[in-house]
């Protein structure tokens, strides 16, 4: 397949039929037949326009020329399959790879212009430039298929890749420094991990710290925060039990992780405490994550079964016991204070991000809304939830809530508070989950001060329109 890139000053002061004599011939080069699917045309640096904003002249070069003005033929396609004959032929190669009980015949120059390791590999004098042939030693997921596919990539720059085997080729494209290839694996990786593959997000967390891929690592994050439920149910208690350190204290360091209540993640990172190897370790994981529980989030009954538990009663470790008790006297002193309006003795509260709740299904879910429906569209919806900062079950603040779907993947949430009396702080957040009750997104709204007079819009792009089941809206009063 060749692209042709027309000199638009040429083309314009041809006739068709000039045009026709000139330049459809070059449509057949060699006598071979070739598909031209478009013809573009654009301004060449060399014309008499002055449109300085097209930058495509830039990469032209000069195979017909009039008039200053030239025409660019562009034959990668052709180029890159002419090439990909070339791999593994061992007709034309000058060396050979031994992986394994596999060889594969090469061209040192294909290798060393995409490796740099490559390169050092087959050309320096210190290493093995003058071998015919070089035994490569590889891990076992890195064999077979999966560095035929790596090698292949060498020479047609392309690779079909599937999660049985990113991981191999993410490790070769690492380690011989193929950048463009890593690059493709991540962005596969990163799709692949992307909310509902909340599997995807857990085994390729550790991949993503082991390589560097922060983008990877904050899409793996945001999946399993959201589907905490997910990775504690009791069918996937072993993996939660296998999750590393590292891991478990970036997701309770997520403020828009979604869970039932804190309470339930108290007991989950209890349960992984106790389950290390030495009271040693023990120790030392509860010094660093039990501050990252949200103490202040729960209510006074489940406070006190914390005091009852047996992290709290059984293990003689001192600091352990001396940091639950500062723990709890920080959130007693929440619930006790946090009502406080008289800004003149309004207590501090910090870090604030300590004393503002995550997304808990339990006691913050307000309404729920078919996505696939249109019952609601248009219509006040009237609400409740509780009053103050201070968790409690109990549901006395009214507000109003009107849903407008404005096309099939964009919506707009009013929400007015109807009865204060005084300016509240809240958050309002909008969790949305699949057919298989998976969260698909998570879209929380800064923190918004209500008052009978004003009202806050919660604006929502859906990322999975087509997937997108429920939507669960949560009005949260949160301490300013």
């Amino acid at each position: 397949m060749i692209w042709f890139l027309i000199d638009y000053n040429i083309r314009k002061n041809m006739d068709d039929d000039f045009f026709d004599e000139h330049f459809i011939p070059f449509m057949s080069l060699g006598n071979q037949d070739v598909e031209v699917p478009r013809v573009q045309l654009f301004h060449s640096s060399n014309s008499n326009n002055n449109n300085n904003n097209n930058n495509n002249s830039d990469h032209s070069t000069s195979l017909i020329s009039e008039n200053g003005s030239e025409i660019t033929l562009n034959a990668t396609n052709e180029h890159v399959e002419l090439t990909s004959k070339f791999f593994n032929n061992p007709q034309f190669s000058d060396i050979r790879l031994r992986v394994g009980t596999n060889v594969y015949y090469v061209h040192k120059f294909v290798l060393a212009k995409a490796s740099d390791v490559f390169a050092t590999l087959l050309y320096s004098q210190h290493w093995t430039s003058n071998e015919s042939e070089i035994i490569l030693e590889e891990q076992d997921e890195c064999q077979g298929d999966v560095f035929e596919k790596f090698l292949k990539f060498f020479y047609t720059a392309k690779v079909t890749l599937h999660e049985s085997i990113i991981i191999g080729l993410l490790c070769l494209a690492d380690k011989y420094n193929v950048q463009s290839l890593r690059n493709l694996c991540t962005q596969y990786m990163i799709m692949k991990a992307k909310p509902p593959n909340v599997r995807n997000g857990i085994a390729w967390y550790s991949i993503a710290k082991q390589f560097s891929l922060d983008d990877l690592r904050d899409v793996c994050i945001k999946t399993v925060a959201w589907n905490m439920e997910y990775l504690l149910s009791s069918i996937n208690q072993n993996e939660w039990f296998r999750c590393e350190f590292d891991f478990i204290r970036e997701l309770l360091s997520t403020s828009n992780l979604v869970i039932t209540n804190e309470y339930r993640l108290y007991t989950s990172l209890s349960d992984w405490l106790l389950a290390r190897s030495s009271d040693m370790l023990i120790a030392s994981y509860a010094c660093e994550l039990l501050p990252l529980i949200r103490f202040s989030q729960m209510l006074p009954k489940q406070l006190y079964q914390i005091e009852q538990s047996f992290l709290y009663q059984k293990i003689n470790n001192q600091q352990i016991q001396d940091l639950f008790k500062r723990l709890l006297y920080q959130a007693y002193r929440f619930h006790t204070l946090a009502s406080v309006r008289r800004d003149n003795d309004k207590p501090e509260f910090s870090p604030l991000e300590w004393y503002l709740p995550r997304e808990y299904t339990e006691m913050n879910i307000t309404d729920r809304v078919d996505i696939q429906s249109t019952l609601r569209f248009g219509i006040q919806v009237d609400v409740q939830t509780c009053s103050s900062p201070i968790p409690s079950i109990d549901r006395t603040a009214d507000w109003k809530v009107v849903y407008r779907k404005r096309s099939h993947d964009k919506w707009t949430l009013k929400i007015h508070r109807h009865d204060a009396s005084n300016e509240t702080h809240a958050q309002v957040t909008a969790i949305i989950y699949d057919c298989e009750r998976h969260v698909l997104q998570v879209e929380q709204g800064e923190t918004f001060i209500f008052t009978t007079s004003n009202q806050y819009d919660l604006e929502i792009v859906l990322n999975n329109p087509y997937e997108a089941k429920e939507l669960y809206l949560l009005i949260k009063p949160v301490i300013s």
